[in-house]
C-alpha cells in the first residue's frame, strides 16, 4: 500500500518527548506514531461494537465489586517488557 505523506503542527516539547520515547523503545518515530494511530482507531472500532452480557454475569461482577474485589484483574507470569517484545515479534 502506498504511504500518505503529510505534515502536522505539533507542540515542540511533545515532539521531543515522542522522539525520546521512540529511541527508548528502539523504534522509529514513524513506527511509534503509526502504532499509536492503529491502537486508537482499533479501540474506537471496538467501542462501537455491542458487547453482550447475561444478567447473571453482570450480577456476578457487581458482587465482586461490592466485596472490594476487582473482577477485571489480569494475571500473567510475563513482565510488561516481555509482553511488549512479544507483541513486536522480537
Amino acid at each position: 500500500m502506498a504511504e500518505k505523506v503529510t505534515s502536522l503542527k505539533i507542540d515542540p516539547k511533545l515532539w521531543k518527548r515522542a522522539k525520546i520515547l521512540a529511541i527508548e523503545r528502539a523504534t522509529t518515530l514513524k513506527s511509534l506514531i503509526e502504532e499509536l494511530l492503529v491502537n486508537e482507531v482499533e479501540a474506537e472500532e471496538l467501542l462501537g461494537e455491542e458487547l453482550e452480557f447475561s444478567e447473571e454475569q453482570v450480577k456476578a461482577l457487581e458482587k465482586e465489586r461490592r466485596n472490594r474485589k476487582n473482577p477485571f484483574t489480569i494475571s500473567i507470569e510475563k513482565s510488561a517488557v516481555e509482553l511488549v517484545r512479544e507483541g513486536r515479534g522480537e
